[in-house]
Protein backbone atom coordinates (compact mmCIF):
# COMPACT_ATOMS: atom_id res chain seq x y z
CA UNK A 1 0.00 0.00 0.00
CA UNK A 2 1.35 3.35 -0.87
CA UNK A 3 1.70 5.97 1.82
CA UNK A 4 -0.90 8.10 -0.11
CA UNK A 5 -3.55 5.48 -0.21
CA UNK A 6 -2.51 4.74 3.57
CA UNK A 7 -2.63 8.60 4.72
CA UNK A 8 -6.22 8.82 2.60
CA UNK A 9 -7.65 5.99 4.41
CA UNK A 10 -6.89 6.94 7.84
CA UNK A 11 -8.52 10.13 7.19
CA UNK A 12 -11.51 8.61 5.95
CA UNK A 13 -11.72 6.37 9.10
CA UNK A 14 -11.05 9.29 11.48
CA UNK A 15 -14.08 11.85 9.12
CA UNK A 16 -16.40 8.37 10.38
CA UNK A 17 -15.31 8.75 13.91
CA UNK A 18 -15.86 11.99 14.04
CA UNK A 19 -19.20 11.89 12.85
CA UNK A 20 -20.34 9.19 15.26
CA UNK A 21 -22.25 10.63 18.36
CA UNK A 22 -20.99 10.40 21.36
CA UNK A 23 -23.50 9.70 23.80
CA UNK A 24 -24.13 12.40 26.78
CA UNK A 25 -23.15 11.27 30.14
CA UNK A 26 -26.60 11.16 31.68
CA UNK A 27 -27.67 9.08 28.70
CA UNK A 28 -25.10 6.55 29.07
CA UNK A 29 -25.92 6.39 32.66
CA UNK A 30 -29.80 6.02 32.83
CA UNK A 31 -29.03 3.33 29.67
CA UNK A 32 -26.94 0.86 32.32
CA UNK A 33 -29.12 0.85 35.08
CA UNK A 34 -31.16 -2.39 35.63
CA UNK A 35 -34.96 -2.09 36.32
CA UNK A 36 -36.84 -2.29 39.88
CA UNK A 37 -34.43 -0.16 41.44
CA UNK A 38 -33.68 3.44 42.53
CA UNK A 39 -30.59 5.37 41.53
CA UNK A 40 -29.08 9.19 42.21
CA UNK A 41 -28.35 10.76 38.92
CA UNK A 42 -24.49 11.61 37.75
CA UNK A 43 -23.21 14.86 39.04
CA UNK A 44 -23.43 17.34 35.83
CA UNK A 45 -21.75 20.11 37.75
CA UNK A 46 -25.15 21.51 37.12
CA UNK A 47 -25.54 24.64 40.36
CA UNK A 48 -27.81 23.66 43.81
CA UNK A 49 -31.34 25.13 43.42
CA UNK A 50 -31.48 23.58 39.19
CA UNK A 51 -34.30 21.81 38.22
CA UNK A 52 -34.62 19.02 36.02
CA UNK A 53 -37.87 18.61 33.72
CA UNK A 54 -38.25 15.13 31.59
CA UNK A 55 -40.65 15.93 28.69
CA UNK A 56 -41.61 12.24 27.34
CA UNK A 57 -42.01 11.50 23.54
CA UNK A 58 -44.77 13.62 21.52
CA UNK A 59 -44.65 15.89 24.62
CA UNK A 60 -43.87 19.80 23.81
CA UNK A 61 -44.49 21.42 27.03
CA UNK A 62 -44.53 20.80 30.73
CA UNK A 63 -48.34 20.11 31.94
CA UNK A 64 -49.77 22.20 35.02
CA UNK A 65 -48.81 25.18 37.21
CA UNK A 66 -45.26 23.87 38.68
CA UNK A 67 -43.70 27.52 39.44
CA UNK A 68 -40.96 26.16 35.98
CA UNK A 69 -44.23 25.84 33.90
CA UNK A 70 -44.95 28.85 32.67
CA UNK A 71 -40.71 29.76 32.02
CA UNK A 72 -40.19 26.19 30.48
CA UNK A 73 -43.44 26.67 28.16
CA UNK A 74 -42.68 29.95 26.93
CA UNK A 75 -38.71 28.83 25.82
CA UNK A 76 -40.55 25.43 24.16
CA UNK A 77 -42.59 27.67 22.42
CA UNK A 78 -40.06 30.41 20.96
CA UNK A 79 -37.71 27.61 20.22
CA UNK A 80 -41.15 26.41 18.35
CA UNK A 81 -40.44 22.73 20.00
CA UNK A 82 -42.46 19.60 19.05
CA UNK A 83 -42.41 16.51 21.12
CA UNK A 84 -41.24 13.43 18.50
CA UNK A 85 -41.52 9.64 18.19
CA UNK A 86 -37.64 8.91 18.33
CA UNK A 87 -36.69 11.55 20.86
CA UNK A 88 -37.36 12.65 24.71
CA UNK A 89 -35.89 15.74 26.12
CA UNK A 90 -34.52 16.83 29.89
CA UNK A 91 -35.23 20.46 30.53
CA UNK A 92 -32.64 22.16 32.74
CA UNK A 93 -33.70 25.42 34.50
CA UNK A 94 -31.03 26.80 36.49
CA UNK A 95 -31.68 29.51 39.15
CA UNK A 96 -31.94 32.40 37.30
CA UNK A 97 -34.65 35.45 38.22
CA UNK A 98 -36.93 35.49 35.25
CA UNK A 99 -37.09 34.45 31.58
CA UNK A 100 -35.59 32.22 29.58
CA UNK A 101 -32.14 32.57 30.75
CA UNK A 102 -30.36 29.62 32.72
CA UNK A 103 -33.05 27.08 30.34
CA UNK A 104 -31.09 24.44 28.57
CA UNK A 105 -32.97 21.53 26.85
CA UNK A 106 -30.62 18.28 26.44
CA UNK A 107 -32.44 15.77 23.63
CA UNK A 108 -32.23 12.54 23.44
CA UNK A 109 -32.75 9.81 20.89
CA UNK A 110 -34.92 7.28 21.96
CA UNK A 111 -32.99 4.20 23.56
CA UNK A 112 -33.22 0.97 25.49
CA UNK A 113 -35.95 2.30 27.65
CA UNK A 114 -38.24 5.63 27.62
CA UNK A 115 -38.59 8.72 30.00
CA UNK A 116 -42.60 9.36 31.15
CA UNK A 117 -43.32 11.41 34.05
CA UNK A 118 -47.33 10.27 34.06
CA UNK A 119 -47.67 8.05 37.26
CA UNK A 120 -51.08 6.50 35.85
CA UNK A 121 -48.81 4.58 32.81
CA UNK A 122 -47.22 2.99 35.78
CA UNK A 123 -50.64 2.09 37.62
CA UNK A 124 -51.82 0.87 33.65
CA UNK A 125 -49.45 -1.17 33.07
CA UNK A 126 -49.26 -2.84 36.63
CA UNK A 127 -46.58 -1.82 38.36
CA UNK A 128 -45.89 0.05 41.34
CA UNK A 129 -43.77 2.56 43.10
CA UNK A 130 -41.57 1.65 45.64
CA UNK A 131 -42.32 3.01 49.22
CA UNK A 132 -41.18 6.66 49.16
CA UNK A 133 -40.51 7.51 45.39
CA UNK A 134 -42.32 10.05 44.66
CA UNK A 135 -42.47 10.93 40.92
CA UNK A 136 -41.99 14.61 40.08
CA UNK A 137 -43.09 16.94 36.94
CA UNK A 138 -39.63 18.57 37.84
CA UNK A 139 -36.96 17.81 40.50
CA UNK A 140 -33.96 19.85 42.26
CA UNK A 141 -30.92 18.06 41.36
CA UNK A 142 -30.09 17.74 45.30
CA UNK A 143 -32.76 15.52 45.39
CA UNK A 144 -32.89 13.62 41.75
CA UNK A 145 -33.71 9.71 41.50
CA UNK A 146 -34.43 7.78 38.90
CA UNK A 147 -36.80 5.18 39.77
CA UNK A 148 -35.95 2.21 36.85
CA UNK A 149 -39.09 -0.17 35.86
CA UNK A 150 -40.45 -3.15 33.61
CA UNK A 151 -44.12 -2.87 33.39
CA UNK A 152 -45.66 -6.41 33.19
CA UNK A 153 -46.47 -7.41 29.47
CA UNK A 154 -43.49 -5.27 28.09
CA UNK A 155 -39.72 -5.59 27.06
CA UNK A 156 -39.30 -1.67 27.08
CA UNK A 157 -37.41 -0.15 30.30
CA UNK A 158 -39.05 2.84 32.23
CA UNK A 159 -37.58 5.64 34.10
CA UNK A 160 -39.46 7.79 35.98
CA UNK A 161 -37.92 11.23 37.38
CA UNK A 162 -38.90 11.77 41.28
CA UNK A 163 -37.54 11.83 44.49
CA UNK A 164 -36.97 9.05 47.21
Amino acid sequence: MTPLFYAAGMLALMALGACSEERHPLDRHLGQLRPETVAALPDMGWPPGTLLCPLTMYQSELPGSAPPADRVNAFLKQKQFLGDEGLWSLIVVKPMPEGDAGIEQLLFKRADYDVFNEPEMLKRDGGTLPTGFVPQTCVSVERARVLVTRPQRSDRTLIVFGTA
